[in-house]
């Protein structure tokens, strides 16, 4: 489903968008762009989809409002681009129940 969509469609008062959009926020542009905090470091293509679904929306990007020391500004990168899907065929889903310190063993 697309996001702004999603968004327009939910009617709830509080909205918390979480995911992994690839994106970077730098810092704040212009005066418009009360949404961002000061503290980004760089922008992406990516983070200028995000910029604009957040203007949009009037929402907040709350990572980029709080100052992080430089040692803990840091992004995984992939070594060579590669990346993993899961297959969800294969991932277990099972859960027993009654297994616990109280349990006798099986």
């Amino acid at each position: 489903m697309d996001l702004e969509r999603l968004y327009r469609e939910d009617h709830t008062f509080f909205k918390v968008i979480v995911g992994d959009f690839n994106a970077k926020i730098g810092p704040r542009r212009t005066a418009e762009e009360r949404h961002f905090g000061t503290h980004g470091v760089e922008w992406n293509e990516q983070g200028e989809r995000l910029s604009k679904f957040i203007m949009t929306t009037h929402t907040i990007h709350g990572n980029s409002q709080f100052q992080k020391p430089s040692h803990l500004r840091w992004t995984w990168e992939s070594p060579g681009g590669q990346f993993h899907l899961p297959d969800r065929r294969r991932c277990c889903s099972e859960v027993l129940h009654g297994i616990g310190p109280s349990s006798p063993p099986r």
